[in-house]
């Protein structure tokens, strides 16, 4: 009987053990479950903050992208308006009255004019619609032709260039005579500054529409074109002794109206007028 109680006891010990030991596995999972609650919660929170980093981020980004983009693009449109106005500046800036300047050129009036022109030379003005005036000039006999009518009452007259000027004036003769060498380009040269002269124009690029050069403007001048502009405008020199004001291309096309004018000379297949 002693060892049936003790038996039972011992059944109820173990019993009882167990039944703690299983209470403890259940309470286990109970307590695990409430603490990793908001351990859960934590990490779902850390991980929303850092998702709403990254999406700051990125929208930073883009917009600095944006903006910088923007900033590329308004650069762009200055540097072309600045291009634009630095191109149209060039065009008209003789047309101001003050960048229009005539010099007396360093040449003397030729011996082969009279006296009363000689004096003339030195002192007659010609009024320019820009309010200016041209000094005469000559070559001092130097032509580089002998025309077989020359006029002994031609007076050349130097003019001094604006850079946008003197550029157009060596491009516009470089495309128009520039496979001509150096009497070829100053023929031309001479018809661009008389009629500068005649007309009372302020600027090349009046002349140049106003009398239709054709040439192409985007060939570089050469040095020897550049020296026949010096010689034509700077010294006041003629290639020949007599005012010319048209010329055609005779192995291009015939012209009845050129041919209607006065003639004065030939160089190569370009023939050279006065107007009537």
């Amino acid at each position: 009987m002693r060892n049936f109680n003790r038996t039972i006891s011992r059944a109820l010990a173990v019993v009882m053990c167990a039944l703690f030991i299983v209470s403890l596995s259940f309470a286990t999972p109970k307590v695990e479950a409430a603490s990793e609650s908001p351990i859960t919660e934590t990490k779902e929170n850390e991980t929303d903050t850092y998702t709403s980093n990254e999406d700051a981020i990125a929208l930073a980004r883009a917009k600095a992208m944006d903006e910088a983009k923007l900033e590329a693009v308004n650069i762009v449109e200055e540097l072309q308006i600045e291009k634009a106005k630095e191109t149209e500046a060039a065009t008209v800036a003789a047309s101001e009255p003050e960048q229009v300047v005539y010099e007396e050129p360093s040449v003397q009036q030729s011996t082969e004019t009279s006296s009363s022109s000689s004096t003339s030379s030195t002192t007659q003005s010609s009024s320019s619609s820009s309010g200016g005036s041209y000094v005469s000039g000559s070559t001092g006999g130097n032509y580089l032709m002998d025309i077989d009518n020359p006029d002994p009452n031609y007076t050349s007259y130097a003019i001094n260039l604006s850079p946008a000027d003197r550029d157009l004036a060596e491009r516009i003769v470089m495309g128009e005579a520039g496979h001509t060498g150096y009497t070829g380009m100053a023929l031309v040269a001479q018809t661009l500054r008389d009629n500068f002269v005649r007309g009372g124009y302020s600027d090349i690029a009046t002349v140049i529409s106003t009398h239709g050069y054709y040439g192409s403007t985007s060939i570089t001048p050469t040095q020897e074109c550049k020296d026949v502009i010096n010689f034509i405008f700077d010294q006041g020199g003629a290639a020949v002794q007599h005012r010319v004001l048209v010329f055609y291309a005779s192995n291009y096309c015939s012209s009845s109206w050129h041919e209607s004018q006065q003639f004065v000379c030939q160089y190569g297949y370009q023939r050279f007028f006065d107007c009537w």
